[in-house]
């Protein structure tokens, strides 16, 4: 008789395992009706022949059970070690003990490995369907489920492609498992959020630092450039959009003076946001010539195919001591038309901004020494600053570190939550947000009511139904296309920087937040912004979505 490798790999697997297995099956199996059970030894013979999946099979006699002598550690370890390597049927076979040892890492791996699997037996099987689906969807719920704390739960669950698990997995369990985890945030627990976040986001405490919160084009281009005038060593910028009007070309030209006398200056821009090789992009084709002329190393980063992995991330480093982060593209709409936000900070989290900056500049091909003058220098926290993190997302479904840093927000809020973002569509965000305002905290939300990008403004109004039945107050701003992407909650947590809240943002798209703990400045932002902002704002209380609406709100859905 001839052995092949998966019936090799089914006679190593212990015996523990395979009853264990044995009674998964067969209540899968007697759930949905399927043959007569098989008892006791049978069962295990089913396995060794490979019949486990055509045969019903049955929990072994408690005796049989009882027999199996208590395994040590180390013989578990084997077990899983054996697993992650092996394929989908060793991981679905993963005895509960052996597993409750795996690392996050571990369990993501094999988490993958079985949504590969499960998406290609849907692909193969066509109508007759995936006949290890229940016995696959249960490891994989198993998996996630056997997290102790929300933030070991979330490391994994944000991580493994929440769209991939959704399509292979039933999903109302996985929602289930998702709202249990969530429902252990306790509201004003704020050290108990910033645990998880260390550990979600692998972010850290980047020390407290001088913050100066910058609304609209005059405030920011003016700070902007005399930063710049004043560089010594290196200018670092990297940004969604150059735009080729005037005050792009200010920017540009002051790039090229300052790399001309000799300041190392790198500027990253994103092929899709700045369109350089359309027939519209001549002006801009213009700035980057000028510039490479003048000594300044630029890079566009080339869209992937689809355009649904982009660099979003608006980011300026300059000698590596002073910062900024936001909403803000470069040129004249922007700066000029449209009502938007950018922070300048001065602290040690400069250089975790740099450090990111240098991450994307080397995926482009581009080298840096870290040991070069202005890249990173001694920095020293200022008096009385602002205790901050950098929450970096890195698209294509690698992690979605902002999205767990919201989520996990609006769950430990206590009093209020205000939001000022444009693109505005996604379920698990208006989940969250309803969910607090059952709790009678304070839901504010100020959308613009002219966007520039529609089919995310009709699926966003679609959401208004569900939002204003919860008790969240609903705004659109007048006048100007409102960009800016903050939030504060409990007057003491705030969020700035380029992530919007969709679905191109929080999963697809490389994006940089801040998060900032002080409530001097969440009231400073609450006051010059939100405050300011309600006043230009019509409350929306009460809204029928149109078809259309309806129909793009369940196409982000589907993403």
């Amino acid at each position: 008789m001839t052995i092949d490798r998966k019936t090799t790999s089914r006679l190593l697997v212990p015996l523990s395992l395979i009853l264990t297995c044995a009674a998964a099956q067969a209540q899968s199996r007697l759930k949905f009706g399927s043959m007569p059970a098989l008892s006791g030894a049978a069962s295990v013979g089913s396995l060794f022949d490979g019949g486990a999946s055509g045969a019903a099979l049955a929990v072994a006699p408690a005796a049989e059970v009882a027999s199996v002598p208590t395994r040590s550690e180390a013989d578990l370890r084997r077990e899983l070690a054996a697993a992650v390597k092996s394929g989908d049927w060793a991981i679905m076979s993963l005895s509960p003990e052996a597993r409750a040892l795996a690392t996050p890492a571990e369990k993501l791996q094999m988490l993958k490995t079985l949504m590969d699997a499960a998406s290609r037996s849907s692909n193969n099987n066509g109508e007759g369907g995936d006949p290890d689906r229940w016995r696959r969807d249960a490891a994989m719920q198993g998996m996630l489920g056997s997290a102790p704390d929300a933030a070991s739960f979330d490391w994994v669950y944000y991580r493994a492609n929440t769209a991939t698990m959704f399509r292979v997995m039933d999903s109302r369990g996985l929602r289930a498992l998702s709202a249990r985890y969530r429902a252990g945030a306790v509201p004003g627990d704020w050290d108990g959020y910033l645990s998880y976040l260390d550990t979600v986001a692998e972010t850290k405490s980047a020390g407290r630092n001088q913050v100066q919160f910058l609304i609209d084009g005059a405030d920011v281009i003016a700070p902007g450039l005399a930063v710049i005038d004043d560089a010594k060593y290196s200018i670092h910028m990297e940004v969604f959009q150059l735009q080729g009007d005037e005050v792009g070309k200010a920017v540009a030209e002051r790039l090229a003076a300052k790399a001309a006398k000799g300041v190392k200056v790198r500027l990253l821009l994103d092929e899709h946001g700045t369109q350089p090789d359309e027939p519209s992009g001549g002006p801009v084709r213009e700035l980057i010539a000028l510039m490479r002329a003048g000594g300044v190393d630029v890079r566009v980063r080339k869209t992937p195919f689809g355009a649904g992995h982009l660099d979003h991330r608006k980011v300026m480093v300059v000698d590596g001591d002073v910062g900024f982060t936001g909403g803000m593209n470069i040129g004249k709409s922007y700066q000029m038309d449209w009502h938007d936000q950018q922070t300048m900070i001065i602290g040690p989290a400069v250089a975790r901004l740099q450090d990111n900056f240098l991450e994307q500049w080397r995926a482009q091909g581009g080298a840096v020494d870290p040991n070069e003058p202005g890249v990173y220098p001694t920095i020293e926290e200022p008096a009385n600053g602002v205790e901050t993190r950098v929450v970096v997302h890195r698209g294509g479904a690698a992690d979605q570190n902002i999205k767990a840093a919201y989520i996990r927000a609006f769950a430990t809020a206590q009093t209020s939550i205000r939001i000022a973002n444009p693109y505005f569509m996604d379920a698990d965000v208006v989940q969250t947000l309803c969910e607090a305002a059952g709790r009678k905290v304070k839901v504010q939300v100020v959308l613009p009511e002219d966007n520039d990008v529609k089919i995310v403004q009709r699926g966003s109004r679609a959401y208004y139904p569900d939002l204003i039945q919860a008790g969240v107050e609903v705004y659109e701003y007048q006048g100007r296309m409102a960009h800016e992407k903050v939030a504060v909650i409990d007057t003491y947590w705030s969020t700035v920087g380029s992530s919007n809240l969709d679905t191109r943002s929080l999963s697809n798209n490389d994006e940089l937040n801040l998060v900032l703990m002080d409530r001097k400045l969440a009231a400073y932002i609450e006051r010059w912004l939100f405050d300011a902002d309600l006043q230009r704002s019509k409350r929306i209380m009460q809204y029928t979505p149109t078809p259309r609406e309806r129909l793009d709100r369940s196409l982000e859905e589907l993403l």
